[in-house]
């Protein structure tokens, strides 16, 4: 009998990282013997806006590195490696726990596994382009979120997300997202803020009782949250940063990347999967759950500020939420090429005819 893919993909997802992690720490070499001060104007609260308000792994491999008496490239590719590991296994549970994958035959499995491996290694081998160290730490954070929003489909037919668990789960998800959403929002407070916003609106919809949580422990969760991370970034920027700013950077690149074909390239590459995801769902014809499509919503969001705000060159801006949809893309291969669960009795499940809000 076949066994499923669960010890391969573990090894090969650890293979990846570990191979990223090496690139990675060269990389931040090359970066520190340039310039060996290059990340204690941050450290030292003298840095521009807005990598001065993103601390949180900046400060932690500072203090890694005094106590362990090792270099600041030495912490930040250790916790790059470690930040990645999570990322790509708690993703890869997400995958397993959904019902697509569990109803499906091993040979479907082995197919989405071999799907969800393309798409890490695809979206790592980015990660050096305009590489920061806050990149795989917010991914990290984000896969994480996303695991607890998810919960197990392991409902009983009829029943909504508040049976999945019990009081003492739902203090303990809710405690978890609120601490993950406070770490990032020393991290990156824009992803915290695209994320639950995300989550909140599909709490708005009939699809909100799709979730690991009740929808109004969702909603509450999720709006404190946002509220959490939009309270940190105020405060880093009034109160204990007033002093930096954006120097000759303009905060609005909207125009600038309208004006800048040579950014569409990786643009467009990098997005070519989202891009197929977002065709797939179009078509509502696949099953697909509740905090997948909360992240979904959460990633059009960021897409919108990242093109606002951001350089659409810059690839890496987009890399936590482009990995944390490798499992909802895996699924709907799954469906589309091979059959998967789609047709199958899930009344538990939702749809994405039910998720997506009706104009």
């Amino acid at each position: 009998m076949m066994q499923g893919p669960k010890r391969v993909v573990s090894v090969l997802l650890s293979a990846i990282v570990l191979s990223v992690g090496y690139l990675d720490y060269w990389a931040y070499s090359q970066a520190f013997y340039r310039e060996p001060k290059i990340w204690m104007d941050v450290v030292s609260g003298t840095g521009s806006a807005p990598g001065q308000y993103r601390i949180g792994v900046i400060d932690t491999a500072y203090f890694l590195a005094r106590h362990l008496h090792l270099g600041m490239r030495h912490t930040l590719a250790l916790l790059d490696v470690i930040s990645g590991l999570i990322t790509v296994f708690a993703l890869f549970l997400v995958l397993q726990r959904s019902a697509v994958y569990r109803r499906a035959k091993v040979a479907t499995q082995w197919f989405g596994a071999a799907s969800f491996l393309v798409l890490v290694q695809f979206y790592l081998a980015w990660l050096l382009w305009y590489q920061r160290p806050e990149t795989l730490p917010t991914a990290a954070i984000l896969a994480v979120s996303l695991l607890l929003v998810a919960g197990r489909s392991t409902r009983p037919e009829g029943v909504g997300g508040s049976g999945t668990i019990g009081a003492i789960g739902t203090v303990g998800t809710v405690m978890g997202l609120l601490l993950l959403a406070v770490a990032q929002g020393f991290v990156r407070a824009d992803v915290a803020f695209a994320l639950h916003v995300g989550i909140l609106l599909v709490c708005l919809t009939s699809s909100g009782k799709g979730f690991a949580l009740s929808r109004g422990v969702q909603a509450g969760t999720s709006l404190i949250a946002v509220l959490l991370a939009v309270g940190i970034q105020y405060d880093l920027m009034k109160r204990v940063y007033p002093q930096a700013t954006y120097g000759d950077t303009q905060v609005l690149q909207l125009f600038l990347n309208l004006k800048a074909p040579w950014g569409y390239a990786p643009f467009v590459l990098f997005l070519l999967p989202m891009g197929w995801t977002a065709l797939m769902l179009a078509r509502k014809r696949y099953q697909v759950e509740a905090a997948e499509i909360g992240l979904f919503t959460a990633a059009v969001l960021f897409l919108g500020m990242w093109v606002m705000v951001g350089k659409i060159s810059e690839v890496r801006i987009f890399m936590p939420f482009a990995l944390a949809l490798a499992p909802l893309t895996a699924e709907l291969a799954m469906q589309r090429f091979l059959g998967g669960a789609e047709g199958s009795e899930a009344s538990a499940e939702v749809r994405v005819a039910e998720t997506l809000p009706h104009s």
